[in-house]
């Protein structure tokens, strides 16, 4: 890693080439260890010269997941954040918290969310690929029971390196404070950009329920610029994307004025996590959990370092359907159906045997090899099944929740 990134605690500058992907799955652990020993330099990972994914220190995501899920918590920091983030990246703000990874669709993000130094360097080209098709790596890394270090997406790191150089808390872009910075109507600032501006207020001003405030606030020139320039491409296409922009802008400016408040992205728990030797007495308690409907993951490890993933039938089902679709990946296969689904699959085995084999499963996982463990119900159909964890991880991002849930 070169010497050119310098870091104290949160990285403040950025000067390196990105490594080559060999290179930095080469030495990743490494970089791990230098967490360990207080080195937070990141590691940046590109294809050719193009930076493409960054390993970070675990305590600097946690500051930046703290500092946006902050700014999204009052009205006018979400309001600036949402037109920095547009105008400076070209990304909006449920991208940044997706690839910081907060989820609040489905909670599944934490399925697969923490993996071993040498599982990560595997999945290292999987991530990049997965990356540059427009999807999401975030992976945390650790061997033990708290992760070290975490994977995200560059765009995402370029925004903690801008918001850390430019200072957002001393400069707001909107805010209301009548004794420092000169306020505007809303209605003033419309009449101001033109006669869409003035139409979409006009129409905000309509549906307002009655009796909420009106207060005034105030603008920084770039943003009013911003919007000038969105009101003109507005007009010259009507119903286009400045349209759209414009339109989404003024009504969070009327939320502000409104005093209304974004509430705060809540994380999604992570999924619970079952020592091996422990399994065998929680399995009572999870089957109890997927037949009440839920179809959160258990993570299963050994000495804190989760393996595979326990998860309930349906969940299964659809992620096997996707692994059909995909035709594997060059990290899993093609998910088996157990038997008699598939004629060659895995056997279905008893509640009862599963409390006794599931050691063994999990340790034949450990070792590398593909086991599973489907366990049935009282009727004979499967109702949870013990996966690699790896292999579910494979095409998590790939399930489409709406139609899994229907």
């Amino acid at each position: 890693m070169s010497d050119d990134v310098n870091t104290s605690g949160v990285v403040t500058e950025f000067e390196a080439e990105s490594w080559p992907l060999e290179a930095a799955a080469e030495g990743l652990a490494q970089v791990i260890d230098g967490f360990h020993n207080g080195d937070t330099r990141p590691l940046v990972i590109g294809d050719g010269d193009q930076p493409v994914l960054v390993v970070l220190a675990i305590a600097d995501l946690a500051d930046f997941r703290g500092k946006i899920a902050e700014l999204l918590g009052n009205p006018v920091d979400a309001g600036w954040l949402r037109y920095y983030l547009r105008s400076t990246f070209d990304m909006s703000s449920e991208t940044l918290v997706e690839q910081l990874g907060v989820d609040t669709d489905h909670g599944l993000s934490s399925l697969a969310s923490q993996v071993n130094v040498e599982q990560a360097a595997v999945l290292l080209p999987d991530h990049l690929r997965r990356t540059e098709a427009g999807g999401n790596p975030l992976m945390l890394i650790g061997d033990g029971p708290m992760a070290t270090a975490a994977l995200i997406a560059f765009p995402a790191f370029s925004v903690l390196l801008a918001m850390e150089s430019e200072g957002k808390t001393d400069d707001d872009s909107c805010v209301h404070d009548e004794e420092e910075k000169p306020t505007t109507p809303l209605e003033v600032l419309a009449e101001r950009l033109g006669p869409i501006s003035t139409q979409l207020v006009a129409q905000l001003n309509a549906r307002r329920e009655p009796g909420l405030p009106r207060y005034d606030l105030h603008f920084e020139d770039d943003l009013v610029e911003h919007l000038r320039d969105l009101e003109q491409r507005a007009q010259a296409a009507p119903g286009g994307g400045a349209y759209d922009e414009l339109s989404d802008l003024l009504h969070s400016f009327d939320q502000m004025r409104s005093g209304a408040v974004t509430p705060e992205a809540e994380e999604p728990a992570e999924a619970p996590y079952i020592e091996v030797t422990d399994l065998p007495a929680a399995l009572p308690e999870v089957r109890d959990s997927f037949r009440s409907g839920a179809d959160d993951p258990y993570l299963i490890g050994v000495d804190g370092n989760p393996l595979a993933g326990l998860i309930s039938f349906d969940l299964y089902e659809a992620l096997q359907q996707v692994s059909v679709d995909m035709d594997g990946t060059d990290e899993a296969p093609v998910l088996p159906l157990p038997q008699p689904r598939w004629e060659d699959g895995p056997e279905l085995v008893s509640f009862e045997a599963a409390v006794e084999v599931c050691g063994a499963v999990l340790e034949d996982i450990s070792n590398g090899e593909g086991s599973m463990l489907f366990v049935a119900d009282d009727g004979g159909e499967p109702e949870m099944v013990l996966a690699p964890l790896g292999w579910l991880w494979a095409y998590v991002d790939d399930l489409d929740f709406d139609n899994a849930e229907a």
